[in-house]
């Protein structure tokens, strides 16, 4: 994601810190990367599953009323789960957060490998 590279400078009687606003930046590219991890606790409305349940594609409302897209690819070998997903925050630039296929355990699916989610704009 573009950052900002803020400086200190005064808008109306307000004085700003370039130093407290980049690190607010950073949290705040920390805390969207984190709900990007569960995107299911951003599903808003109806959500599309396939056959075997697993959720395949949503709108998505972020904690600050931005809207969104998730699109999931699900399993072959363990039916419900998925095993990749892109979601986006809709605004200028619309970002798109792209979790890359997951490695599961061929004896019980659960995920052994889980790649870093990758953020495009």
């Amino acid at each position: 994601m573009a950052r900002r590279t803020w400086n200190d400078g005064v808008i109306g009687n307000t004085p700003l810190s370039s130093a407290r606003l980049n690190d607010l930046e950073n949290d705040l590219e920390a805390a969207l990367l984190a709900l990007a991890r569960t995107p299911e606790a951003l599903f808003s409305g109806a959500i599309t599953r396939d056959t075997n349940g697993a959720p395949i594609s949503a709108q998505v409302k972020w904690p600050d009323g931005v809207a969104g897209v998730y699109s999931g690819t699900a399993s072959v070998t363990w039916p419900g789960a998925i095993n990749s997903y892109t979601i986006t925050r809709v605004g200028s630039p619309t970002r798109t957060y792209t979790q890359p296929a997951v490695t599961r355990d061929s004896s019980n699916g659960a995920i052994t490998n889980r790649p870093d989610i990758t953020v495009s704009s």
